[in-house]
């Protein structure tokens, strides 16, 4: 990493660590509170790339374990919350190679809104793909590090908690990462990275650095 990349990655994670002290009950899901915390992570990812997201990922998890500790809980906790983000990541991955045609953006009405259709793939790969860890976890992490054995039915009666919550975080999280970092973009004159098309600068007004 260079300087710039690093003080990017501190300033972003810094955001997020902060974040981490605003916590929503989720009434569905019993001890595993929303957060906004995912959404200065998404921004970083969105403006500069994978390297500088997941960093700021990283580094939110350690901060946010030493700062704002949740009990023996935060040790799964924390984890789990950085891999929803890169499931996350992984699916405005695919999304950006979609929304961009042979460098122009795709016209088709799904992605005349991108910040639509990002979303939209970031809930299909964190909705379908998330739960699965959840399961695995309360199946065996849980036991192993605990030595806690939970009935399978109660796991079973949680699944559609764990999709609900996963679609739910990711609904409210990439929008809002996506109109920041568009803003953020316009501030400092450079284009959103997954979205470096002359069209998308002609059509939100950001311009590139040169």
């Amino acid at each position: 990493m260079n300087a710039k990349s690093v003080a990017l990655t501190i300033t972003f994670a810094a955001l997020a660590i902060a974040l981490n002290a605003v916590e929503i009950p989720s009434i569905f899901y019993p001890g595993v509170p929303f957060q906004i915390s995912q959404i200065p992570i998404v921004v970083a990812f969105l403006l500069f790339g994978a390297g500088i997201g997941v960093s700021v990922g990283v580094v939110n998890m350690i901060g946010g374990l030493a700062l704002f500790p949740i009990g023996p809980d935060g040790i799964i906790f924390y984890p789990m919350n950085l891999l929803s983000v890169l499931i996350m990541f992984a699916g405005l991955h695919v999304a950006s190679r979609f929304v961009m045609r042979d460098g122009k953006l795709d016209k088709s009405p799904f992605w005349k809104k991108p910040a639509i259709g990002t979303t939209a793939l970031a809930v299909a790969f964190r909705g379908g793909i998330m739960p699965i860890f959840d399961y695995t976890t309360y199946n065996v992490l849980v036991p192993l590090i605990y030595g806690i054995s939970i009935p399978q039915a109660y796991i079973v009666g949680l699944v559609p908690a764990f999709v609900l919550y996963n679609v739910t975080v990711t609904i409210y999280t990439v929008p809002i990462a996506y109109i920041v970092a568009t803003r953020v973009g316009k501030y400092l004159k450079t284009t959103p990275h997954f979205l470096k098309t002359e069209q998308h600068l002609r059509e939100t007004g950001v311009y590139v650095k040169s």
